[in-house]
């Protein structure tokens, strides 16, 4: 079977995934590598990519490209998101990776990343006939769809990534002294997402990917289960209610001793538990499911099925 890699240049990593056509036409994915470059360090809140940000994404795109040469790669389709999109050097930075690596970047604009992560999420089957709001938390934008799984009816991205919030608030450690300056920044930032919810009124929140797998990974791992909860994993909610605040008192280097929780995103993960418990409150939504797949698988499925 043909295969094509699809590099998903992220705000905080670089991830590289490997899909092939399935005998029944769908996207099968057998490989999926994440690489932490933190492309928007010290940078993103002034519309820039640092110089060392550029160096740590031309080795990591060296790394992956060798991994795909591994796997007989010769289709590839890489795009960057906020991060890229919102930079003002963004031109210099995409010419010099294709000198460098050979690797052409598309940049993708907010409405794209919101309708590709729709696609992901539909190929995690955890979409149903009632509305569900997707919610994919970047390091550099969020993005939310009101949805079932036959049709969006609403959707918008925001530059409300978690590296954005770190710089914001100037890295609060614990969160808990800063929480209700946090949350009002976000409520504030979310009003017509909030009113979209009042009119569509969804019965669950479907986090895709990221934030959301570590979520999931740290409850398993407090509460016992399965090691690697799969698409459709029912978040116990009393348990993330114990976790959030769990993560609102704690440190970088407590949480760097959590279970579950991967290294890279210990800094930050504190927000995006406030992000994610803020939208549960005022969406009162009280159920809660996770998908694996989210934008790069939803780019695959869309250019696998035109082969």
């Amino acid at each position: 079977m043909q295969r094509i890699a699809i590099l998903d240049l992220g705000t905080n990593t670089f991830n590289l995934l490997v899909a092939e056509k399935g005998k029944d036409g769908n996207p099968v994915f057998i490989y999926s590598k994440e690489l932490p470059v933190e492309l928007g360090k010290g940078g993103i809140h002034k519309a820039h990519i640092t110089a060392e940000a550029i160096e740590r994404a031309i080795k990591a795109l060296h790394a992956h490209r060798k991994t795909m040469t591994e796997h007989g790669i010769k289709d590839q389709y890489a795009f960057a998101t906020s991060a890229v999109r919102g930079a003002e050097n963004k031109k210099e930075f995409t010419e010099r990776v294709c000198i460098e690596t050979g690797i052409e970047i598309n940049i993708l604009s907010g409405e794209e990343e919101a309708k590709w992560i729709y696609e992901g999420v539909k190929h995690a089957s955890v979409l149903g006939k009632h509305t569900s709001v997707i919610m994919d938390i970047g390091g550099g934008s969020t993005e939310f769809i009101f949805a079932n799984d036959k049709e969006i009816f609403w959707k918008k991205s925001y530059p409300l990534g978690v590296t954005r919030l770190y710089e914001i608030f100037r890295k609060a450690d614990p969160l808990i002294h800063k929480q209700e300056e946090v949350k009002e920044h976000i409520t504030d930032m979310l009003q017509d997402m909030f009113a979209a919810g009042e009119q569509f009124r969804p019965v669950n929140l479907i986090g895709s990917s990221g934030s959301f797998d570590s979520f999931a990974e740290i409850l398993q791992a407090r509460i016992g289960g399965k090691q690697n909860p799969g698409n459709g994993f029912d978040f116990p909610m009393d348990e993330f209610e114990k976790l959030h605040h769990l993560l609102m008192s704690s440190t970088v280097d407590e949480r760097l001793k959590m279970k579950g929780l991967i290294e890279m995103r210990a800094p930050m993960f504190a927000y995006s538990s406030i992000l994610t418990k803020t939208v549960l409150d005022k969406l009162a939504i009280k159920q809660m499911r996770l998908s694996h797949y989210a934008l790069k698988e939803g780019i695959a499925g869309h250019l696998l099925a035109k082969l």
